[in-house]
C-alpha cells in the first residue's frame, strides 16, 4: 500500500496531466455528438464518425505534444517544427477529404455537420478542414506550454528548497568551526613561520567562503569559476594535511564554454578527502573534468579507507540528496556512475 502511494505521489503531476487530457478529449468528442442529438445515426456510423475524429485529431495533437513541441520547437529546431507543422496544416485537410468522402458514401442519408462539409465546395471544404486543423495545432501548443509552465514552476520550486537544503547541509559538514579551525591554524603557522604561501592561502580560504555564501546563489555558473573554486578547496586541504600533490587534476577541452549548476562536484572532492585513504603521497586522489560538444564528463578516484566500505561515502549531503539534485537540475540530462571496489571509490558523472 505504502508503495502505491509514494508512486501516486512521485507521480502526481503524470496523473493529473492524464486526467486533465481525459477530460479534454471527452469534451471535445462530446461537442461533436451534441451536435448530432437529434439525428439518428447507427452504430457504425457513430463508430465510423468516432474514429474517424481518433486517427486524424488525436494523432496530430499528439504528435505535436509529445514529439515536436518538446523535440523541436523548446530545443531550438524552429526551422524543422515550421517544416513539419506546413506538412499536416497541407495534407491533413486532403486526408480528410478522402476519409469524410468515403465515409459519406457508406452512409449517403447523413445530415451530420461532416457530410454538409463534404458536399460543400472542394476549397471551401479545404479552408474549413484548415482551420479545424489550425485549432488542433493551437489546442497542443497552449496545452504543451501550460502544463510545462505549470511543472518548471513546481521544479522551480522544489528545485530552490532542494539547494538551500544541500547548501545548509554542505556548510554544516564543510565549512564548520573544526575545519576554519585546522585551516586558519595552518595559515597562522605559515605567517609565523613567516612564509610566503600565507597571504596565497589567507586569499584562497576567502575565495572559498565568498563563492559559497555569496556567488553560488545562481543556477549555473561558469564551469571556469567551479573548476577556480575546486581548486581553492584542493589547495587548502593539502595544506591540512601538509602535503603537496594529493590530488591529480587533469582537465581537457574548453571550461570557457560551459556552465554548471554551483557546488554540484565539490560534494564527490570533499568525500575523496574525508573518506580516503593513504592521502599523503601524490595523486592519492585522481580528478579528470573533460568539457567537449557532447557535455561535460567528470571523475574522481581514490583509495577508500577500510572503515568506510560499508558506508555512504558520498560525504555531508549525502548520495540521495546528490541524485535529487541531479535529477531537478538535468532531468534526463544527467549519468551517476559509483564504482566501489575492495579498496578503489570511483564516480563518474556526465552532464549535458
Amino acid at each position: 500500500m505504502s508503495r502505491v502511494k509514494n508512486w501516486i505521489e512521485n507521480n502526481r503531476g503524470l496523473l493529473v496531466e492524464i486526467l486533465l487530457h481525459t477530460l479534454a478529449w471527452t469534451l471535445y468528442i462530446a461537442f461533436y455528438f451534441l451536435n448530432n442529438a437529434f439525428t439518428e445515426l447507427s452504430f457504425w456510423h457513430k463508430a465510423f464518425y468516432l474514429m474517424n475524429i481518433l486517427v486524424f485529431d488525436l494523432s496530430i495533437f499528439y504528435s505535436l505534444y509529445l514529439i515536436a513541441i518538446p523535440r523541436l520547437l523548446q530545443n531550438k529546431k524552429s526551422w524543422r517544427f515550421v517544416l513539419i507543422l506546413v506538412l499536416i496544416v497541407g495534407l491533413y485537410p486532403f486526408a480528410k477529404h478522402l476519409v469524410d468522402n468515403a465515409i459519406g458514401s457508406y452512409f449517403p442519408d447523413d445530415t451530420t455537420l461532416m457530410s454538409s462539409i463534404v458536399q460543400a465546395g472542394f476549397w471551401q471544404a479545404y479552408l474549413i478542414r484548415v482551420l479545424s486543423c489550425l485549432f488542433i495545432v493551437m489546442m497542443a501548443g497552449i496545452g504543451k506550454f501550460t502544463f510545462d509552465w505549470f511543472k518548471n514552476m513546481r521544479i522551480r520550486t522544489e528545485l530552490e528548497n532542494q539547494n538551500l537544503i544541500s547548501e545548509l547541509a554542505f556548510l554544516k559538514s564543510q565549512i564548520n568551526p573544526h575545519f576554519l579551525f585546522n585551516t586558519l591554524n595552518n595559515i597562522h603557522t605559515l605567517a609565523y613561520k613567516k612564509s610566503d604561501l600565507a597571504p596565497d592561502s589567507i586569499m584562497k580560504l576567502s575565495d572559498l567562503m565568498r563563492y559559497m555564501i555569496y556567488e553560488s546563489d545562481v543556477d549555473f555558473v561558469p564551469l571556469e569559476k567551479e573548476i577556480t573554486h575546486l581548486r581553492s578547496f584542493i589547495d587548502l586541504q593539502e595544506l591540512r594535511f601538509k602535503a603537496k600533490g594529493i590530488v591529480a587534476f587533469e582537465l581537457e577541452g574548453d571550461q570557457k564554454q560551459f556552465e554548471i549548476a554551483p557546488l554540484l562536484l565539490l560534494p564527490f572532492v570533499e568525500n575523496a578527502f574525508k573518506h580516503g585513504a593513504n592521502l599523503n603521497r601524490p595523486e592519492a586522489i585522481r580528478i579528470k573534468l573533460r568539457s567537449a560538444v557532447d557535455g561535460i564528463k567528470f571523475s574522481i578516484e581514490n583509495e577508500l579507507a577500510i572503515e568506510m566500505k560499508h558506508k555512504d561515502t558520498t560525504g555531508g549531503i549525502g548520495l540521495e540528496n546528490i541524485r535529487r539534485r541531479l535529477e531537478l537540475i538535468y532531468p534526463k540530462r544527467h549519468t551517476l556512475l559509483i564504482d566501489q571496489s575492495s579498496s578503489l571509490y570511483q564516480i563518474d558523472l556526465t552532464l549535458w
